[in-house]
């Protein structure tokens, strides 16, 4: 075994010369393909193990991967001092090499090298300290070597890996290296090596998987993280190198990049690209935009920045002048969604709709067309969706989310199965139509699988958890109401109105005295009760939680009064990221 990996190592780099001897002649160099198991679950805990090549991940029950280990991390550490038995299946992820510590060897060691004793006790709590931090979640790292994989037949130029390369570079700064491997420089014989070598430096690598079977078949192995590579119109099938390059994969590392010639090329056909794909995200990104390389590279990198808007009907033109002064701030948006009102404004602007655009659209729509104001019989709701429908159909067609220059995502609440559904693909107007089906005041959207569904305010009101289930990253906020704010009325129940004197005030169209809640203001204010509670711990270091201020006495369906919040909005925003300028700075240099 060489002198060189132990003694870079991070794990060892504190250890004096003559520990290192010591453990050098004692260790056991293994090495483990892609798709071994290194530990299993219930083995009794003899060994320890540490990493010196590749990358691992910890499955718990042979389904739930719970965490990710690399290159300079200690294997089983918790389970050997404790001398129980593995808790997880510890599976090689690519071509991984460790080193083996039995139990006997270790107490040899152990007896007259302190030192060596005192460091992993100090990992062990290291790790106990970040495993009850991340307590409930799953622990996803970064994917540092990424290999890029042409698909379908697709013609994909050479260059694209320094053009990925060098926007990574860009946003990394000098902080991090990106380095490209590929069959050339590189070369079949001594890739392992080069790859173990350059990894323990840490950075990033981008794999070229391009070149004959055999650098194929070694590269597209020996990847934490696939970036699949498409031209729109090329043929959309599965090949064996990718289907084979893909199984040891976690969907969220199997992510799929369509190249368009130039950005006055129209988006299509995504979906028979991810008709027979189960893939993370997917990018359209332009050859001749820049932007577009940027923001590939945030993902890569993941400091994308994304940003999820609440739901609260007429209140939500308050996200248009908060994405007006985000934009005029430079800020990225790289992924966009929401609940209900939400869902409406980020499909919008998903679609490329600048904000002054998408405010006249509103307007158009819910007070020259009003959409919302048509009463009928109250047998599936109190409102006809006739309207509302039509205008969306005639906005949107046939317009699939998936798409979208910008990815986007909405939330509804699906009573058949009693959970959320989460809208990624398919029509956009059936996304934003289901998403803001309030209960009872509008008749709920029926999918083509007959799911039943509602507002997505009911359950999550402001959906940041799914944000953060789709991508790694910051995320930004537009909430609707303060956390702190309390709704109290000034009426009481005795003076709840009869049915002759509701009669008399619609049609002599008088405005009640007593301000009792209307049914509009009471579900509304219901929906969000328990999204209100989760949303207490959102404002974080990983996300940046924005409530505009309300206009004084505006509600849900006051449509008329959008441009005027939305005007109030952007001033406010803009002032709120001129107040704290390092965390927008860390926001717009996305790192």
């Amino acid at each position: 075994m060489s002198e060189q990996p132990l003694a870079s190592s991070q794990i060892f780099s504190g250890l004096e010369p003559a520990t290192l001897d010591k453990l050098r002649a004692a260790a056991q160099e293994i090495n483990y393909a892609r798709g071994e198991a290194m530990l299993k679950q219930g083995d009794k805990a003899s060994d320890l193990y540490f990493i010196q090549a590749g990358r691992f991940k910890v499955v718990v029950d042979g389904e739930r991967t719970v965490a990710h280990l690399d290159a300079g991390e200690v294997v089983g550490e918790l389970a050997f001092f404790a001398g129980g038995n593995r808790t997880a299946d510890v599976i090689a992820m690519r071509d991984s090499r460790v080193l083996k510590i039995t139990r006997l060897n270790y107490e040899a060691i152990a007896a007259d090298q302190f030192e060596l004793p005192q460091l992993l006790l100090k990992l062990v709590a290291e790790r106990l300290a970040q495993t009850t931090s991340r307590t409930g979640a799953i622990q996803r790292k970064t994917a540092r070597v990424i290999g890029l994989l042409p698909i379908g037949g697709s013609t994909i130029p050479q260059e694209l890996t320094s053009r990925v390369q060098t926007a990574m570079q860009s946003v990394l700064g000098e902080t991090q290296t990106v380095l490209v491997a590929d069959q050339t420089t590189v070369g079949v014989d001594g890739y392992a090596e080069w790859l173990a070598e350059h990894e323990r430096q840490g950075g990033y690598i981008l794999v070229d998987c391009r070149g004959d079977e055999q650098w194929q078949t070694l590269a597209s192995r020996n990847v934490d993280a696939l970036l699949l590579l498409a031209e729109r119109d090329a043929d959309a099938q599965v090949g064996t190198l990718e289907q084979q390059a893909s199984q040891l994969l976690s969907e969220h590392h199997r992510n799929l990049l369509l190249l368009r010639p130039n950005s006055k090329a129209a988006i299509t056909n995504t979906d028979k690209w991810l008709a027979n794909r189960e893939i993370g995200l997917h990018h359209h990104t332009a050859w001749d935009s820049d932007v577009d390389f940027l923001k590939l590279a945030r993902f890569l990198t993941g400091r994308a920045n994304g940003l999820v808007l609440a739901g609260g009907g007429a209140l939500g033109c308050a996200h248009l002048g908060a994405i007006a002064a985000l934009q005029k701030a430079e800020i990225p948006i790289d992924f966009i969604g929401g609940a209900s009102a939400g869902a409406a404004m980020a499909g919008a602007i998903a679609t490329g709709k600048s904000t002054a655009d998408t405010l006249d659209e509103m307007e158009e729509m819910f007070v020259t067309a009003k959409a919302l104001k048509r009463l009928t019989i109250p047998v599936h709701s109190l409102l006809d969706p006739s309207e509302f429908d039509r205008q969306l159909r005639s906005r949107y067609g046939t317009l699939d989310i998936a798409d979208l220059p910008t990815l986007f995502f909405a939330v509804s609440t699906n009573l058949s199965t009693s959970a959320q559904h989460i809208h990624r693909r398919g029509p956009l107007w059936h996304a934003i139509r289901a998403s803001g089906s309030l209960p009872t005041i509008l008749p709920p959207f029926i999918d083509d699988e007959g799911n039943v569904l509602v507002d997505g305010g009911v359950l999550d009101n402001l959906p940041v958890s799914v944000m953060s289930s789709l991508k790694q990253g910051p995320n930004m906020a537009i909430a609707l109401d303060s956390l702190d704010e309390l709704w109290h009325s000034e009426a009481r129940y005795n003076q709840v109105r009869s049915r002759s004197k509701l009669l008399r005030d619609i049609v002599l169209r008088r405005k009640p005295e007593n301000g009792f809640p209307t049914l509009f203001e009471t579900t509304q204010r219901a929906m969000v009760v328990t999204s209100r509670m989760a949303s207490k711990d959102i404002d974080d270091q990983d996300t940046l939680v924005i409530t505009p201020p309300r206009l004084e006495g505006m509600q849900i369906l006051d449509w008329h009064r959008g441009r005027e919040l939305a005007i109030q909005s952007e001033q406010f925003v803009a002032d709120f990221i001129s107040a704290n300028p390092a965390r927008f700075n860390k926001l717009k240099n996305a790192g």
